[in-house]
């Protein structure tokens, strides 16, 4: 088995990336948590990564612009993306779905534990 994965959890809302970050502190993955999909950018360039869990509605810089700037980079184009979303705007989860996410989650039914099990799965299955 996989060492644990290095997640990179992105929200704008200071509850949820506390809630998920305990959960995921709980079954020991090391967590970079930002609340910007600009902030999420430097993780990338300065830290090592091997899932992104992505919110969708957030200012400026979106969840779906992230899953297309990661896609295009070569350096980041492998790591799994999950969307984590509150559903609200289904072209927006249309959009990340055609942008590369591997896998749309809904916040309201995803209990921190069954979002690391999903992160795990993704992960043993990435192959790196």
């Amino acid at each position: 088995m996989k060492p644990k994965p290095t997640v990179l959890f992105i929200d704008d809302d200071a509850t949820t990336r506390r809630v998920y970050l305990a959960g995921m502190a709980m079954a020991g993955l090391p967590t970079h948590i930002v609340g910007s999909a600009e902030e999420a950018g430097k993780v990338l360039e300065e830290k090592k990564v091997d899932v992104i869990v992505t919110d969708l509605m957030m200012p400026n810089f979106n969840g779906v612009d992230l899953i297309q700037a990661v896609r295009a980079a070569d350096y980041t184009k492998h790591i799994p993306i999950i969307v984590f979303t509150s559903g609200g705007n289904q072209d927006l989860v249309e959009q990340a779905a055609l942008s590369g996410a591997n896998e749309i989650m809904q916040k309201h039914t995803t209990p921190p534990a069954k979002l690391v099990e999903k992160i795990l799965q993704l992960h043993e299955a990435s192959g790196k």
